[in-house]
């Protein structure tokens, strides 16, 4: 099982959800439970803090997509902060980073500054595509 830990920290203007470790399928269940505990408070503002996440799939990725709609569909947001370099590549790939408001740091989050938001086209910068097959990837 993939190891991650979550922390919660409750502010005035959001909830914190800080990730350390791998945002992935044998993590899921885990970020599942965090969320559904913070989708419980009203006037949901989750800040999910990436900083400390190493990778993450398509299933971590997944479930921060139907979490950022349920928080919408009651009238809060679900934002992003902090993703390293191979994060936001999945997250790009993946067609999240349009989807859900990607920050530079956790305060820029907080502050919902536009200025710090992570755009398509900078995170498009050199990155080494997926492989497209089994043979690919073992040669990768």
């Amino acid at each position: 099982m993939a190891a991650l830990t979550l922390a919660v920290q409750r502010l005035a203007a959001a909830t914190v959800l800080s990730c350390h470790g791998a945002l992935v399928a044998a993590s899921a269940m885990q970020l599942e439970t965090a969320l559904s505990q913070v989708l419980l408070r009203p006037q949901v503002r989750i800040v999910v803090d990436l900083t400390a996440v190493a990778s993450m799939d398509c299933t971590g990725m997944t479930m921060l997509r139907v979490t950022a709609g349920i928080a919408a569909e009651q009238g809060g947001t679900l934002v992003l902060a902090a993703p390293g370099a191979a994060v936001v590549h999945t997250l790009r790939e993946g067609g999240t980073l349009s989807s859900i408001p990607t920050y530079r740091s956790v305060q820029a989050a907080l502050d919902d500054d536009a200025s710090a938001l992570i755009g398509e086209a900078e995170a498009s910068a050199p990155t080494t595509p997926w492989p497209l097959n089994r043979a690919d990837r073992r040669s990768a």
